[in-house]
């Protein structure tokens, strides 16, 4: 009766890495990576989603709604494989596509790759002991930033920086229940850029996500599931011809997900997310998305 509950948690972690942690005004931001946390040693998830960006706010945070809506799409397969009992290593792969009236743009997305160590196992299953996962993650900048774009980030695929992270995992299974917690920081790193308008420097910063989740298994193969993201991103700055100082960048991501048990070696996912619902977003488009994935996964 573990293996099930902490088989749906597994889907639930990289769901969350797929959508929470990416704001609509920028294609993309740093993510979770993907996290074996079951008792398996590889696991390889693709998935595809289509969002609509609704809704912006901005610095002052005032509301706009969109009349006509950017579409997004995204392909997505993340890979995790264990290197000893305890480390592991994953990746990251997105392919994103944005429509805007009749104006369409694709590429790949940022990448990342990320090296983890449980070190918290859970292997008496201790009643109230969580189990533990730390995490680093390297994003490489093979996608588009905003600030790049020549118009208006419609072909933006990412935040488009080298950035370095590091974050934990906290999980629990109780019964058929499954709770955990993820919180990581980041640091991006800036670089020289040109485009017909602005040549310079940019300058990110620090940024952080904090995720509270959980779900209930039932009927031996389902599992329904709810979380919420907070993310924050510190001002991009510019200096160049046009310098600029920027503004901080923040939204919540609400979640709800489905999960189906094929088998004991495959298993489908169908999730809806919202950043209208909650927080106060500053400085940042809002988007709804539904996703669908299906993950395979080998045993120990």
């Amino acid at each position: 009766m573990k293996l099930l509950p902490l088989f749906f948690f597994n889907i639930a972690v990289i769901f969350f890495s797929e959508q929470s942690f990416a704001a609509a005004c920028c294609g993309g931001g740093f993510a979770t990576p993907s996290l074996i946390s079951g008792d398996d040693k590889a696991q390889l998830t693709t998935s595809y989603s289509v969002g609509e960006v609704t809704e912006s706010v901005d610095a002052r945070g005032v509301w706009k709604k969109w009349d006509e809506h950017q579409k997004v799409q995204t392909f997505r397969i993340d890979g995790a494989h264990l290197i000893s009992d305890r480390w592991q290593a994953g990746f990251t792969l997105p392919v994103i596509q944005r429509s805007y009236s009749e104006q369409t743009h694709s590429g790949l997305g940022d990448t990342s790759a990320a090296v983890a160590y449980e070190y918290l196992p859970d292997w008496d299953y201790h009643p109230y002991r969580p189990k533990g996962i730390g995490f680093m993650q390297l994003t490489l900048p093979t996608g588009k930033s905003k600030a790049e774009s020549e118009n208006g980030g419609l072909d933006s695929r990412g935040n488009g920086f080298w950035a370095l992270g590091v974050g934990t995992l906290l999980t629990k299974i109780i019964s058929h229940y499954d709770l955990y917690s993820s919180f990581e920081v980041h640091r991006s790193f800036g670089k020289k850029f040109s485009n017909s308008q602005v040549s310079g420097t940019l300058n990110p910063g620090w940024g952080g996500n904090f995720t509270l989740g959980g779900g209930y298994s039932f009927l031996k193969v389902w599992r329904a599931g709810t979380a919420i993201t907070w993310s924050y991103e510190d001002p991009l700055k510019i200096q160049g011809n046009l310098n600029s100082k920027g503004f901080a960048e923040r939204y919540a991501t609400a979640t709800l997900n489905l999960s189906y048990l094929i088998d004991t070696q495959w298993a489908g996912t169908l999730s809806y997310t919202d950043q209208t619902v909650f927080g106060n977003p500053v400085n940042t488009s809002l988007a709804k998305t539904v996703l669908l994935q299906i993950q395979r996964r080998w045993e120990r």
